[in-house]
């Protein structure tokens, strides 16, 4: 049976609902103001925007690790969709898994990634890393996007 999708779940800690396991675009702006406040507020350097435009470049899948809880997680990942947007990603190609404070999601052992920190975006091509965001971004989100474009080194 096929996993439910923006399955919410009560946090413990706030008594404010968060989502587990996959989830996407539409669970999170369902859950709250937050994603589409952060998304509007956004404004991507758009010289980087168009540089990444320009490369041409095949994109790679993205796998998501995050926490609806979690205040990083509400301002990067829609930060991130913002980006995504500008650019032309296709979404088909993001894959989101919310999880609990522990960074675990039932029927995801996430174990292989090693996530500690939430949001983890993890770039894949060919099913080879080749590059991942942890919790921020070390210059903006579209800068460490391009460097992993550029190249195979991994953004911490």
């Amino acid at each position: 049976m096929p996993q439910e999708i923006n399955h919410q779940v009560i946090d413990e800690k706030t008594g404010n609902a968060m989502l587990l396991g996959e989830i996407n675009r539409e669970g999170m702006q369902q859950l709250g103001s937050w994603f589409l406040e952060e998304y509007e507020a956004y404004q991507p350097d758009t010289g980087v925007i168009d540089e990444i435009k320009s490369l041409k470049a095949e994109f790679p899948r993205v796998f998501i690790v995050l926490g609806t809880w979690c205040s990083d997680s509400r301002e990067q990942v829609p930060h991130f969709y913002k980006i995504m947007d500008a650019i032309g990603f296709p979404e088909n190609l993001v894959f989101a898994v919310g999880v609990n404070r522990e960074k675990k999601a039932e029927g995801f052992c996430l174990d292989d990634y090693d996530i500690h920190l939430v949001p983890t975006f993890i770039f894949t091509r060919d099913g080879r890393e080749t590059g991942r965001i942890v919790e921020t971004p070390s210059t903006t989100l579209e800068h460490d996007l391009l460097n992993i474009l550029l190249g195979p080194a991994s953004i911490h």
